[in-house]
């Protein structure tokens, strides 16, 4: 991935309430501060209230480098053990700085046009990495190819512009205009370190290979524009080898997410 690529991780819990939440990773040594605000971005963690999940907080990390997803391990290890747990009414959201894409005006806009595409062309074989209670889910819609194809269209046109007037999208664009990211919220709730690393890094693979110009929208072993809420295992796996062959993505992640794709769908 880019040395430029950011990240920002937001777990919705159950079991801990904001306070809750933040004493428990300040006392494992992770600065983390309970407040109101969820837009403004912080220096540490943060836990806040989350009105989809009745009894519980969502923490939300600093803007991180590659370097410091490992947090991700100690801060899902203490809530687990100070006992948070997930569920159906959970999520897992990952957001990606738009610097990824390179810069506005000579070439970016153009670049996340094209994941749009790759990401909805190909959702059939990323369906396989997520639970099935997120492929039909209010919270994180799948958009048809006449919708995508539309936003593509809208974005590459408009500066950082976002034609749905819906934030809760598998792939959502608002979060440029409130964070400067765009959001992929497609996953289930995880306290499992290990997972949401994996699915960062799929994430960040896919926007590299679309700012490095692949066209997944061309690729028949792709199954392209098949339906989008119905998991394609061998499918997955064919995009995960692409990814890694292209240098996109790590072969050991890739390994892991094919074989997190064999166990979900077996």
């Amino acid at each position: 991935m880019s040395a430029s690529t950011t990240f920002g991780m937001e777990f919705e819990i159950q079991g801990l309430n904001p306070s809750r939440a933040a004493s428990v990773l300040n006392n494992a040594g992770i600065t983390c501060s309970a407040t109101n605000a969820t837009h403004e971005t912080s220096d540490n963690w943060k836990a806040v209230y989350d009105g989809s999940v009745g009894n519980g907080a969502e923490v939300v990390s600093p803007i991180l480098s590659p370097a410091r997803l490992n947090e991700a391990h100690k801060v899902t290890q203490a809530l687990k053990t100070a006992g948070a747990r997930v569920d159906r009414a959970t999520g897992y959201h990952v957001h990606i700085g738009v610097n990824a894409f390179g810069e506005w005006g000579n070439g970016g806009e153009d670049n996340l046009a094209r994941f749009v595409l790759n990401w909805y062309a190909v959702h059939g074989a990323i369906a396989a990495l997520v639970a099935p209670s997120r492929l039909n889910n209010r919270y994180c819609a799948i958009l048809d190819r006449r919708y995508a194809e539309a936003q593509a269209n809208f974005t590459a046109n408009q500066n950082r512009g976002a034609m749905t007037g819906n934030r809760y999208t598998s792939l959502n664009l608002e979060s440029m205009h409130r964070h400067g990211t765009v959001e992929i919220r497609l996953h289930q709730g995880t306290l499992n370190g290990v997972k949401a690393i994996a699915w960062a890094q799929f994430v960040a693979s896919m926007i590299n290979a679309s700012v490095n110009g692949s066209d997944l929208t061309t690729i028949d072993e792709l199954n392209p524009w098949s339906v989008g809420n119905m998991p394609q295992v061998e499918t997955c796996k064919t995009l995960l080898d692409a990814l890694v062959v292209t240098g996109n993505l790590n072969a050991s992640t890739g390994d892991w997410l094919k074989n997190r794709a064999s166990r979900l769908n077996g």
